[in-house]
């Protein structure tokens, strides 16, 4: 949980101060709820994103490891949850109006998820 735990901390700081969103011009995507998109990474904020991304998936692949072991039947609620925190530490996704700590918000929710399929496995 600890690790949990930091890499929220990391994830809050690269969203907070290393990203940003930027309106779109398309106008299909408008038609399509899609009205932002993030914006390109500077050099020493795409290496911060490469230090969290690599974290971020060594804590996944261990926990998915152990629900793998343990026959979870929370194994595939995990494996979503977890694509959903990497498309935004990717941020290779285009998103619904959204602001930067909407996004955060999405990514401690889905890392409550994580968190909490890994507790109910040890308990």
């Amino acid at each position: 949980m600890q690790s949990f735990n930091e890499i929220e901390e990391q994830l809050g700081y690269f969203i907070h101060n290393n990203s940003s969103i930027e309106a779109l011009e398309d106008p299909y995507a408008y038609q399509h709820g899609v009205t932002v998109s993030w914006s390109k990474l500077q050099p020493n904020q795409a290496h911060m994103q490469k230090h969290v991304l690599a974290d971020y998936l060594s804590l996944t692949a261990l926990c998915s490891q152990i629900l793998v072991n343990v026959k979870s039947g929370h194994y595939q609620e995990f494996v979503r949850s977890t694509e959903i925190v990497l498309s935004h530490i990717r941020q290779n996704t285009l998103l619904p109006d959204s602001t930067l700590e909407d996004v955060f918000n999405e990514i401690r929710r889905e890392m409550d998820v994580q968190r909490g399929i890994m507790a109910y496995t040890y308990s």
